[in-house]
């Protein structure tokens, strides 16, 4: 790959101001895009030498002051150039927690019972995504590739294309891209915006199949698009969409195996829970993680499966999100509510069967717990992909065994795991037994597959896949533009053409002598038109043929009254001059003929 600089834009950068007594803070987050991202180009054999420089543009939770003060006091964790954007907070609050996550969030995650649509949120969503693209428009170069992450920005494509028609810009959902008779939910105006927002890249990608399907049977139902597989043709633009699944840093787990910190505290777990199985759970506080089922689950294994009381536990922690919007906190008290019942109905006073923490974790103590898990519960209701699976996978030492949700994106790829339907306990509770009396000839079995997959497309392939096809769409695009004749060439052609003694003229109608049109009878010649073809028949030395998808009878009454040829409906059915039509479907003859 050629380029000169990669520019990265998501709605947060890749870390946050912590203010404390007077300090101000920088703190790396850990979400799965900066995750990505930061092995990637931490990694010196990758192409991310390519890149002259690397700009990393999101939202900033500050003033442009304390920005500042921050940046003189703290060295920022990044080797990217940091271009923030501070948008005002109450737009920003409508834009985020309005129509990004109580909108766009659980529709694409199927609870449309549960989504709002508010108009006044959807502009502040429209005007955070303006704020970005003036943005970019100000540290833009000629060359530049740009590379616009998830559903917060879905209407930046475009607009960075109407101030930058010729940029590379490429889009990636990291959420699922929900069946069109969710996504026609949206209002129409609304969603017509959405679909053209993403057509402004050169290059759309998903998580897996079902989702680049659903996308391209909305824009073809919505916006009338036509396709070719999956090409989208809009606006004289060719779209190129596929699937990227998203992959982990491989080698970082299996690296983790034998750091000392993580040895010592999962043999420290080990010698706790010793002659006990550890099932293991970590997951976002979110109603899209199912994790009131997940309990609900566990309860019935321990109700149909009662010799393994005492025998089993199960570590449950949830990483705290979005805990100022009491919904959450309604979600929370719930959940804390089922582990104090399964604890109250079945603990005794050696053994407590859920061990509940809401807490972040730390990378040693996340990757401690991955490796003496016996099982891993992974069961959300929906998920884009699910990158804990792919970790819990990538840790394991001879044993473990993944129950995933046939729900989740991960679970196109790892189909050696126990896949369940999240709501459906007593299936939940039979995997969890056939997980626990797995034998371990099968366990190494099932996990040497899924471990050899997700190792061979892990993060990094998943970047230069996605960043080598960008390029492509974008050289093909360059192949389509039209080269306009030169006076030269005119010239040229019209002293053949004078010289001729015998002419055959082709001549395409729809798009060509008129204009597309979405109403049949808009597409009618016009006096200007009706006059030039007169002019060309009149010439004995012209045989003009005219060639449409239409049907026989509209042009037989738009051009029948002309001396020239007809074809109709692509072929099946022609017109001579002077002659009658002719099915051609019934008794083919060269058309040529005539003429010749």
């Amino acid at each position: 790959m050629v380029m000169s600089r990669l520019i990265i834009l998501s709605n947060r950068l890749p870390f946050s101001l912590e203010k404390n007594e007077g300090q101000v803070n920088i703190r790396q987050s850990s979400g799965g895009l900066v995750s990505a991202i930061k092995s990637y180009f931490e990694r010196p054999d990758m192409q991310s030498e390519a890149f002259t420089e690397k700009i990393w543009v999101g939202s900033m939770d500050a003033t442009p002051e304390e920005w500042r003060e921050a940046t003189k006091q703290n060295k920022l964790p990044t080797d990217f150039t940091i271009e923030p954007v501070f948008p005002d907070g109450d737009i920003y609050e409508a834009y985020y927690n309005g129509f990004s996550n109580s909108t766009l969030w659980p529709l694409f995650h199927y609870f449309p019972s549960i989504a709002d649509y508010k108009k006044d949120q959807f502009e502040a969503y429209r005007e955070i995504n303006q704020l970005f693209a003036e943005k970019i428009r100000q540290v833009y170069q000629p060359g530049d590739v740009i590379w616009v992450h998830d559903y917060q920005l879905m209407l930046l494509p475009q607009l960075i294309r109407d101030r930058l028609p010729e940029a590379t810009i490429g889009f990636f959902l990291h959420i699922p891209f929900p069946s069109y008779e969710i996504f026609r939910l949206i209002p129409t105006k609304w969603k017509r915006a959405l679909l053209q927002g993403i057509l402004g890249a050169d290059l759309v990608g998903f998580h897996t199949h079902d989702y680049v399907q659903h996308f391209i049977q909305s824009c073809k139902m919505i916006l009338k698009v036509e396709n070719q597989f999956t090409s989208i043709l809009y606006r004289d633009r060719i779209i190129k969409t596929d699937l990227f699944p998203i992959g982990i840093d491989y080698q970082k787990f299996r690296d983790a195996i034998t750091d000392e910190t993580v040895v010592s505290i999962a043999t420290s777990l080990e010698e706790k829970f010793y002659n006990q199985k550890i099932i293991f759970s970590v997951d976002r506080l979110d109603y899209t993680k199912g994790l009131e089922y997940r309990l609900d689950g566990y309860d019935e294994f321990l109700t149909q499966y009662p010799e393994w009381k005492e025998k089993v536990i199960f570590i449950l922690n949830i990483i705290p999100s979005r805990d100022v919007i009491p919904e959450y906190m309604k979600r929370k008290s719930i959940i804390e509510e089922k582990v104090s019942t399964i604890n109250g109905k079945n603990s005794s006073l050696h053994w407590q069967p859920v061990i509940y923490r809401y807490n972040h974790l730390a990378f040693e103590e996340l990757c401690a717990l991955y490796q003496v898990a016996d099982a891993a519960l992974i069961t959300p209701l929906r998920d884009g992909m699910n990158l804990v699976a792919k970790e819990y996978i990538a840790s394991c030492i001879d044993k473990g065994v993944l129950i995933l949700s046939e729900l989740t994106g991960a679970a196109s790829e790892l189909s050696e795991a126990l896949f369940v339907n999240p709501t459906d306990v007593e299936e939940v509770a039979d995997a969890i037994e056939t997980a626990l009396t797995m034998h371990l000839i099968e366990q190494r079995s099932r996990l040497s597959y899924m471990q050899r997959r997700i190792s061979d497309y892990n993060v990094f392939k998943w970047i230069n896949e996605f960043l080598g096809c960008l390029q492509e769409a974008k050289e093909e695009q360059e192949g389509m533009k039209i080269n306009l004749l030169k006076e030269e060439s005119m010239q040229k052609m019209r002293e053949h053409f004078d010289r001729a003694q015998k002419r055959c003229i082709l001549l395409d109608y729809d798009g060509t002598l008129s204009p597309l049109q979405k109403i049949p009878s808009m597409a009618s010649p016009t006096e200007e038109l009706l006059t030039l073809l007169k002019q060309l028949s009149a010439d004995e030395r012209n045989e003009v043929i005219v060639i449409s998808g239409r049907d026989a009878q509209t042009l037989d009454h738009w051009l029948g009254e002309l001396p020239l040829n007809l074809v109709a409906e692509h072929g099946a059915a022609v017109k001579l001059k002077g002659d009658d039509w002719r099915d051609v479907t019934e008794r083919c003859f060269p058309l040529s003929a005539p003429f010749s």
